[in-house]
């Protein structure tokens, strides 16, 4: 088996790589294989990394949002801990078979959701005294160089102790922050290909597999659905899915929302009073959901929510209003850039986030 490196790119839009200078992306393309591919709706983080280390959609893994409901206690919570996967990850099917995986993530939340199996796990954000006398302690994570430090620390990683699976996770703050045209945009991508061509330099028989756990738009409109709902007076609660403990950039302002009802016979009262509400592209029961985006039925409420191009939902002043904010979640962030390089011909053509680390577990069998 030869060393794979999966690196992901959160918040990186197709448009990003278009307008920076990627010259060892481009030799990737070139040489091996690239696609405009797809990330699952929700297009969150939790969401679509939990597919790529699964190989596997929400309604396998269970992972349907950064945030929870749980209707059964009446509680919510963060999705931030492996207690709530119901399928395993890439990571222990290799530690079963006597490999080694390691875990690189910026943010520790992603970090305790996703490790069950892995070797190491290390995150940006509380990493290990080990890893920070190797390279130094990295920068902020609402930093550009963050993303930068993490690539560092996979180059040392692998050229200490060579992993069967090295799998890298980045942090959006920058696409959050930044337009694609941006300076400090362009200056981001430059250094994480630099990186990259670093890596493939110093190991040029490794496998490696490119890709984002979603897009990332400008947004103007925002609805507060909590808002509405309360003063059409009907009694629930609609969560975003973007919802984290990570504010800074999107301020829990995302592209789609679960609504969960205090009475399910209401259910029609809220698709009348929404369907034709500005800035929502869709609402649907949650069965149609679950089986259109491949959703776990039991945690995404009774209705899911889809805004259109421009607009978020989440707490807001008012029921309707302007905002200035770069965020995703809604079906115009799926499009996501795939590359993939192999030492001979490429194994890996994954065209969605379900089938990057799939070929893994292919070659295994």
């Amino acid at each position: 088996m030869h060393v794979k490196v999966i690196i992901c790119l959160d918040g990186m839009g197709p448009e990003y790589i278009q307008e920076s200078e990627t010259p060892n992306f481009d030799a990737i393309a070139e040489q091996g294989y690239s696609t405009t591919g797809m990330a699952v709706v929700p297009t969150v983080t939790n969401v679509n990394n939990t597919t790529i280390v699964t190989a596997s959609y929400p309604d396998k893994h269970g992972i349907t949002s950064n945030y929870f409901f749980d209707s059964t206690r009446n509680q919510e919570v963060y999705m931030e801990s492996s207690e709530f996967l119901l399928t395993e990850t890439i990571f222990r099917r290799l530690a079963r078979e006597g490999k080694k995986s390691v875990l690189l993530t910026a943010k520790d939340k992603l970090k305790t959701l996703i490790q069950d199996g892995a070797v190491i796990a290390e995150s940006a954000e509380k990493p290990s005294s080990g890893l920070v006398n190797r390279i130094g302690a990295p920068p902020d994570i609402y930093t550009v160089e963050v993303n930068h430090w993490l690539l560092k620390a996979a180059i040392s990683i692998l050229s200490k102790d060579l992993p069967d699976l090295i799998y890298v996770t980045t942090t959006d703050y920058v696409t959050h922050t930044y337009a694609p045209g941006d300076e400090k945009a362009q200056w981001n991508l430059k250094e994480l290909d630099r990186l990259t061509g670093q890596i493939l330099n110093a190991f040029p028989d490794i496998e490696m597999v490119i890709t984002a756990d979603h897009g990332m738009k400008r947004k103007t409109y925002g609805l507060d659905l909590n808002r509405i709902l309360k003063d059409a007076g009907i009694k629930g609660n609609a969560i975003p899915i973007i919802k984290d403990r990570h504010v800074v950039h999107h301020k829990n302002l995302g592209g789609a929302a679960y609504i969960y009802l205090d009475d399910v016979e209401a259910q029609d009262d809220v698709i009348s009073l929404l369907e034709g509400e500005k800035g929502v592209e869709t609402i649907m029961p949650s069965s149609i959901a679950a089986a259109q985006y491949y959703l776990h039925p039991d945690r995404i409420g009774q209705l899911f929510v889809l805004a259109d191009k421009n607009t978020v939902f989440g707490a807001l002043p008012h029921s309707r209003q302007e905002v200035a904010v770069r965020s995703h979640g809604s079906t115009y962030e799926q499009e996501i850039p795939i590359y993939a390089y192999g030492p001979g011909p490429v194994s890996a053509r994954p065209m969605s986030n379900p089938e990057v680390a799939a070929w893994i577990l292919d070659e295994e069998r």
